[in-house]
């Protein structure tokens, strides 16, 4: 069995980030860049309006006296020149006529009857965005390893930064193995029970920001289970199974995973729950298999299905992840021989957090799983009191 360090270390001496794709804006959403995009003008791309008001010469607001007003300019137009001894009317966000150094706000201008107006003195600097305050054309916009973001993509639309290069976040497939196993709409008969784990793990993977891009099942039997990891293979960069990964007569995933040209990677982990946990590789594709418990799956993806698949997404050192810090709510052991990783609720009011562990009933413990915020990670030998340090790992 390897610890929970020794097995994110033999993943991360496997993995690399998925071959990086050129991708529209609308598609890099939550992508890594591999590239710096770079503004094609600058921002502003002209010296525009901050408010409606009038654009004219300093010079000539502070002679005083009406001016007349020549022209009005809207957002969408390129106006002509200034000439001295005039105004324009000027509207929010609109570029500012050659030759106006000063917009004064239409609150602080009194129009006559003629159709001149009277200005009162304005800072020259007020109310004007120059150009190219924000960045200049060329200007550096991220980096590397940055994550696209909503107002990422904002800013490159601005620059014209578009396409992106990135790399592409990890296609998960999950496949949950078990003859016993009826889908959650049906009602179960005797000696089956529902498959939980299946829209789980799907919705923690699309929680994570990856598309699911197949969910099935297979039953226990070599032959179907064989065909359906070959299309969960070929359709996706991760493939999650559950079940079938202990070493029981029935648990067939490492054998078939063998039979079909994976190469297993390790099998078991020093974790409770969660200790049957393997991973494997054929091409570039990943397999991680998850434990059949639904609270041992959940602490396995947690803890290597997820870093995994954002390592693959190009997510840096995200083999890496250290726990957070936290103190308990009350005292704890752990006299087992390998880490617990226990249900628990974080009291975020604090800092750091306040962990109270969940009083859960094993790794079938649903009930328990869906009030839980984090698991407390409880180390071989802890003896602890209320109030002691405690790392955990917070949950999506």
């Amino acid at each position: 069995m390897l610890t929970i360090a020794a097995v994110r270390e033999r993943l991360s001496a496997e993995v690399r980030p998925l071959p990086a794709v050129s991708v529209s804006l609308a598609d890099a959403l939550g992508c890594r860049l591999v590239e710096s995009p770079r503004a094609d003008l600058d921002l502003p791309p002209a010296d525009v309006a901050v408010m409606d008001g009038y654009a004219v010469r300093a010079a000539d607001v502070a002679i005083g006296g009406p001016l007349p007003v020549v022209a009005e300019i809207r957002a969408e137009n390129s106006p002509a020149p200034l000439a001295p001894g005039t105004a324009a009317r000027i509207f929010t966000g609109a570029m500012l006529p050659a030759g106006a150094d000063l917009v004064v706000p239409q609150e602080q201008a009194i129009r006559r009857p003629d159709g001149s107006v009277e200005l009162s003195p304005t800072p020259c600097a007020a109310f004007i965005r120059r150009r190219g305050e924000l960045c200049r054309v060329g200007a550096r916009l991220a980096g590397p390893g940055d994550e696209v973001t909503p107002q990422l993509i904002a800013l490159l639309a601005a620059a014209g930064a578009t396409p992106v290069r990135v790399v592409p976040r990890a296609r998960v497939a999950v496949l949950t193995t078990g003859s016993e196993l009826v889908p959650p709409e049906q009602r179960p008969a005797p000696g089956q029970i529902r498959d939980s784990n299946g829209v789980m793990l799907a919705a923690l993977a699309r929680r994570a920001g990856f598309p699911v891009v197949l969910v099935a099942h297979a039953p226990d039997d070599t032959e179907p289970l064989g065909a359906a990891l070959e299309r969960a293979l070929t359709a996706a960069d991760l493939v999650l199974t559950s079940g079938g990964a202990s070493v029981g007569d029935y648990d067939l995933v490492p054998r078939t995973l063998e039979g079909i040209g994976a190469r297993l990677l390790f099998q078991h982990a020093r974790i409770k729950p969660g200790k049957p946990t393997l991973a494997a590789r054929r091409g570039r594709a990943w397999i991680v298999g998850l434990p059949g418990n639904p609270v041992a799956a959940l602490v396995a993806w947690r803890l290597f299905g997820r870093p995994l698949a954002q390592a693959l997404s190009g997510v840096p050192a995200a083999l890496d992840e250290q726990p957070e810090a936290g103190v308990l709510a009350h005292p704890a052991r752990n006299d087992a021989d390998r880490t617990v990783l226990a249900p628990a609720q974080l009291e975020t009011a604090t800092h750091p957090p306040v962990v109270r562990l969940l009083d859960w009933r094993g790794s079938h413990d649903l009930v328990t799983a869906a009030r839980a915020s984090a698991l407390a990670r409880l180390d071989v030998g802890l003896s602890a009191v209320a109030g002691d340090p405690v790392p955990f790992y917070r949950l999506d």
